[in-house]
């Protein structure tokens, strides 16, 4: 069985880094996400179990604090976590709660195998972020005697903390149309979660609506990265007609498309408007050049509302399922005219 001292090793960092980010504590120690990045990544490779039961019997003050469980898929991005604990210490400095909360990664589709989540014993509270359709399925039918919070998955079991998806996709598209473009094309995450492809589904059925032309042509996969963004400018300006309209479900995707447009003199947004979705550090899109239109994620206020649930499980105020829908504004930046 790994130890946090492999975690340590493997990721080139202390073993006392590794209990920060694990802790959750990246932000107030000014852990960059280079190494939380690097962490993770150890913490995958190594499938390393954090052992919560005992860092209660050290903690001095575990009689007194709960402990909250944060189980965060390992393919979902650092930068998102980042965002997420930053809401949700935000909250916690906000309000009377004070919980110890414990970074749990676990691999998509491998929920079942988490032990410390079938223990009442093991911590007060779960946070599970970003299940896949396995992983609900597992939830849905095994009982667990702790609350649960699901972040950014509806169930009719657990309560949960979501952004309207469908309607994020929308938001892009109305925003296309209202700038009179006719056609467009969309570089779109290969590899998709219940809610991308539910972004992707709002973007695509409410151009149909509009009676903007989006052809199979005009859609390109890519890895979710800046990569995989340049790259996928690269096919999309192959395109014969290529559209002067291009919605990006990632922001990382995003910010390779402007590289890319910008080497190749394509200017933005006179020849090409841009529209992301917003799920990394809003400084990335913010202070890129041109600066990028984003749909974004309220990652910090879903965080917070995350918290808010868990006070009112762990507290008798709520005893069936609720479930918090956050929308998502729309931040038109350079980009876009």
């Amino acid at each position: 069985m790994s130890t946090i001292k492999d975690v340590a090793k493997l990721s080139g960092v202390s073993p006392s880094t590794v209990s920060i980010v694990l802790n959750g504590n990246s932000a107030k120690r000014n852990i960059s996400e280079k190494t939380q990045k690097k962490v993770m990544d150890a913490v995958k490779k190594l499938n390393y179990h954090p052992n919560i039961a005992a860092r209660k019997l050290r903690s001095k003050d575990s009689r007194s604090k709960p402990t909250i469980a944060l189980y965060w898929s390992s393919d979902i991005s650092v930068n998102i976590m980042s965002r997420f604990l930053r809401g949700l210490y935000s909250e916690l400095t906000k309000s009377d709660n004070d919980y110890n909360v414990v970074i749990c990664p676990y691999k998509t589709n491998c929920l079942h195998l988490e032990k410390g989540i079938q223990s009442e014993n093991s911590f007060d509270a779960a946070i599970i972020a970003n299940v896949s359709n396995c992983d609900l399925e597992y939830l849905n039918n095994t009982p667990l005697n702790l609350p649960i919070i699901l972040f950014n998955r509806l169930s009719k079991k657990y309560s949960s903390v979501n952004v309207n998806n469908y309607n994020m996709g929308k938001i892009a598209a109305d925003l296309f149309n209202k700038n009179g473009h006719k056609k467009v094309g969309a570089i779109l995450t290969k590899s998709l979660n219940l809610s991308m492809a539910n972004r992707n589904k709002g973007f695509i059925e409410t151009c149909k609506n509009y009676g903007i032309e989006l052809s199979e042509d005009y859609i390109i996969g890519s890895d979710n990265s800046i990569k995989g963004g340049a790259y996928a400018a690269k096919e999309f300006l192959k395109l014969k007609n290529t559209p002067k309209a291009l919605f990006c479900n990632s922001d990382s995707i995003a910010l390779g498309v402007i590289n890319l447009l910008n080497k190749e003199k394509i200017n933005v947004p006179d020849d090409i408007e841009l529209i992301a979705i917003g799920m990394t550090d809003n400084d990335y899109t913010e202070f890129s050049n041109p600066s990028i239109t984003i749909v974004d994620i309220p990652i910090e206020k879903m965080a917070e509302g995350s918290i808010k649930l868990i006070s009112d499980l762990l507290n008798g105020k709520i005893y069936n399922p609720t479930s918090l829908t956050f929308d998502a504004p729309l931040i038109i930046r350079e980009s876009c005219k």
